[in-house]
């Protein structure tokens, strides 16, 4: 729905603003994570305890809000919406860079989302489907929150700078 007769669509997803958020919620997490490993407050390893994937998870949850943030606040339209919609595109594309990295073998620097997607090239037969069972869950589960976090994030960003002056010309 226009809110004037001077606007001028454009298409809803701003790619500078998607890739902003990605890059934004990849950094952001691999340096919270080194820092929780470094203070002894996370595991990296593959005997990780439950409060350290909880931890890590929480982790990841702030670097997906922020990564929201950043693609909705970069966006060209204001809108609610348009904010959210960049925060899960750049969601998505940060889902699919943690996968290529965690595959590519760097899963340790991304904390628990590195051992969900790093873990199932280890194994092989009938102990590879019970982890994938296993952990299916959760990593849904985590996906889930994460997508919310980046929409939660790309709304909030997309109402820290106000809207365009009716009347004001468009910057392009």
């Amino acid at each position: 729905m226009r809110t004037s007769s001077t606007d001028v669509w454009k298409d809803r997803i701003r790619w500078s603003a998607v890739w902003a958020g990605a890059l934004t919620t990849l950094t952001t997490n691999i340096v919270l994570q080194l820092l929780f490993f470094s203070l002894g407050w996370l595991d990296l390893g593959t005997g990780s305890t439950t409060t350290a994937i909880v931890v890590s998870g929480v982790l990841s949850l702030i670097a997906f809000l922020l990564g929201g943030i950043a693609a909705g606040a970069c966006a060209l339209w204001r809108r609610t919406m348009d904010g959210m919609v960049n925060g899960i595109v750049s969601w998505a594309l940060t889902v699919a860079l943690l996968l290529a990295i965690a595959l590519s073998g760097g899963g340790a620097l991304l904390g628990y989302f590195g051992d969900v997607f790093g873990g199932f090239g280890t194994l092989n037969g009938p102990a590879a489907v019970d982890l994938a069972r296993q952990t299916a869950g959760w990593a849904a589960l985590g996906l889930g929150l994460s997508v919310v976090a980046a929409a939660l994030g790309g709304t909030v960003g997309a109402k820290l700078w106000p809207q365009r002056v009716k009347g004001a010309p468009e910057r392009r």
